[in-house]
């Protein structure tokens, strides 16, 4: 009996080092809540200056903020050789410790961008608090830190409506794509190249900054997001945007809704027909040495907007316009392939697709692949359906 209540106590003991709570826990009061981060190569050096967007809880509500006239956010900025040793400096100037687990933006700066991104992801990577599933914007003829500074209309923390923005282009428009750092690192190590979506500032820094900026309701200052990075071996290259940068969405199987004005008989870009489906198919194949890209899209759209007649209760006439939107959308997926090409940089994807689907062919020409790609041949089809024509067959306009 002795025994039992021996082994019981310790039992109970054992049992009682499991429940010591949370040994690790930290005091809200003392962290400073990370929203967004900025990452700009110091000119000149080999030197990050990294700045944190924080915010501010006292002033986060909008009913409070507005009443205060206190910033939502503020911005630390501190350079190093590392991005960890610039977390660090900034414990000289922040009262609270830096805390990183709702980061929600990294913006990279176009300088750093064009000295090469490769190094920037290996914290993200080894720490426990940055997040993979962070949205990655590029900042565009600015830096890192002056997007961060910018105050946003709707929006008390900045660097979320940054995401929200992304999120809302890449699924209505389709020429931006959202992408995280997980994604990136993915095409990191990778054997092509990679894009990611650019911002840009209207207006003013500075006028961005101040509060003011928000009192009126056409703001000096905003930030517009604006074409698509892309990168080379790490390295920032040159640009894309419009057709070229959308017909890469549809290349890649990424337009999620889109609008085409497409032409009538009698008018140019007159009948707006909103792309609510497209999927798209591809298949690499090497023909007497050189690559052909075998594009099969198929998309579905339905007609939100006409400037002249068309008679929408006959079918021919709706034939002519799948037509017309399978011609618009073949012209920019050309455009995306030439440019992409132009570079001689493969962020489509088909170097990837043929080493997925033939690896013992990808082996024979992967190391002469960007000077074969250019090369390539573009073999497009193209399925467009037009599903709806809205609550009215017959226009306004008399024929």
């Amino acid at each position: 009996m002795r025994a039992k209540m021996i082994a019981c106590m310790a039992l109970y003991l054992g049992l009682s080092l499991l429940l010591t709570g949370c040994w690790n826990s930290r005091e809200l009061n003392d962290l400073a809540i990370v929203s967004g981060i900025g990452i700009d190569m110091v000119p000149g050096t080999d030197k990050y200056r990294v700045s944190f967007q924080v915010v501010v809880p006292s002033a986060s509500n909008t009913s409070q903020g507005a009443s205060s006239g206190q910033s939502s956010i503020t911005i630390y900025s501190s350079t190093d050789s590392t991005i960890y040793g610039a977390l660090r400096r900034t414990s000289k100037r922040a009262t609270r410790k830096l805390f990183f687990a709702h980061t929600q933006l990294l913006v990279l700066g176009e300088s750093l961008a064009k000295d090469g991104i490769n190094d920037v992801f290996d914290i993200f990577e080894r720490s426990h608090e940055l997040r993979l599933n962070t949205t990655v914007l590029v900042s565009r003829d600015t830096d890192a830190a002056s997007v961060l500074k910018v105050l946003l209309a709707q929006e008390s923390v900045p660097s979320i409506g940054l995401v929200k923005k992304s999120d809302n282009t890449a699924k209505v428009w389709g020429e931006n794509q959202k992408i995280n750092v997980f994604e990136v690192i993915n095409d990191i190590t990778g054997n092509g190249g990679m894009t990611i979506s650019g911002v840009r500032i209207i207006g003013s820094v500075e006028d961005g900054k101040k509060k003011t900026n928000l009192d009126q309701s056409e703001v000096q200052a905003a930030i517009l997001m604006s074409g698509q990075a892309v990168f080379k071996k790490g390295k920032l290259i040159g640009w894309i945007e419009g057709p070229e940068a959308r017909g890469a969405g549809w290349v890649v199987n990424k337009i999620l809704e889109t609008n085409l004005n497409v032409d009538t008989s009698d008018m140019k870009n007159a009948v707006a027909v909103n792309v609510l489906f497209s999927k798209s198919k591809v298949k690499v194949e090497i023909v007497q040495g050189l690559p052909v890209f075998h594009v099969l899209i198929t998309e579905e759209g339905n007609i939100y907007e006409t400037k002249t007649f068309v008679d929408l209760s006959k079918n021919a006439e709706i034939r002519k316009l799948e037509a017309a939107l399978e011609k618009q959308t073949r012209v920019e997926i050309q455009q995306a392939v030439q440019a992409a090409q132009n570079m001689e940089c493969d962020y489509l994807n088909f170097g990837n697709e043929l080493k997925r689907v033939n690896p013992d062919v990808w082996a024979t020409v992967e190391k002469d692949w960007e000077q074969l790609f250019a090369k390539g041949t573009l073999d497009l089809k193209i399925k467009a359906y037009i599903r709806g024509t809205g609550m009215r067959l017959a226009p306004f306009a008399a024929p």
